[in-house]
């Protein structure tokens, strides 16, 4: 019986070890244990509002009641700001040296593919394939009799979300719109201070949208005005920085 414990602590240990520290880490950040889920079903908001456009994107907004002299364009993302008290800040695609394993392998000072190697080409196949392979990732997934290789890998994942979701306390969800897989952090239904977008094109580019809820009710934001970003988002070389006030339903209800 002593030869068997002192086997389970020698095999084990150390993955038991981290299975309880990530369970604890989990009670303190709630984002750790929660996975993408499947967003229900909402129709775009077809209410005239604003075209929006900046760096080579454009997106539509249904409200009509932008601030013109406090929206700014601050270096390589813009702030739109509205009397509501509505904010909309866009992140267009930054260097590649700058998506999120390329962030991670600098800060770790890995020159030789070890993070990568560590976490596994198919894990690593595109930016968006590795930001799910984290999201996925919960300490529940940390199992004492895994390998050390394993619980190493698992760890470093749950190290990565930890620092690097943005929100994601009222849920993280999967979505698939117009050209665009990703997921949003924060349901909106749950008065969250900020609901945010991370999106990947098929060219693999990354955006992030960020929407920053007023304290009062009246300038609210739903599912269904989000679903009216995600659904008008593109790309657009040509574009320049401007806004457009819509005079006309660009988006059908259904």
């Amino acid at each position: 019986m002593i030869f068997a414990l002192l086997s389970l602590v020698y095999g084990w240990g150390l993955q038991t070890l981290m299975s309880s520290r990530l369970r604890q880490e989990a009670k303190r950040i709630p984002v750790l244990a929660r996975t993408p889920q499947k967003l229900p079903a909402v129709m775009p908001n077809p209410d005239v509002g604003t075209k929006l456009s900046d760096a080579g994107f454009s997106f539509e907004v249904p409200w009509d009641d932008l601030d013109s002299e406090k929206t700014k364009y601050i270096g390589k993302f813009a702030v739109f700001v509205f009397r509501s008290g509505r904010v909309i800040s866009f992140f267009p695609p930054g260097p590649k040296e700058g998506d999120l394993l390329g962030t991670a392998e600098k800060s770790f000072d890995d020159k030789n593919g070890n993070l990568r190697q560590l976490i596994g080409p198919e894990s690593v196949a595109s930016n968006y394939i590795f930001h799910k392979t984290l999201l996925e990732s919960t300490p529940a997934t940390m199992m004492p009799w895994m390998s050390k290789r394993d619980a190493v890998r698992t760890s470093f994942l749950l190290l990565l979300k930890g620092v690097s979701s943005v929100g994601g306390e009222t849920g993280i969800f999967k979505l698939t719109a117009g050209g665009w897989n990703g997921f949003q952090f924060d349901d909106p239904a749950k008065r969250p201070k900020t609901v945010t977008l991370e999106l990947y094109d098929a060219e693999d580019r990354h955006v992030e949208i960020s929407f920053g809820l007023p304290a009062n009710p009246g300038g609210g934001i739903t599912q269904a005005d989000i679903n009216r970003v995600l659904e008008t988002l593109k790309a657009d070389d040509q574009l320049s920085t401007q806004t457009t006030i819509l005079r006309e339903n660009t988006i059908a209800a259904k």
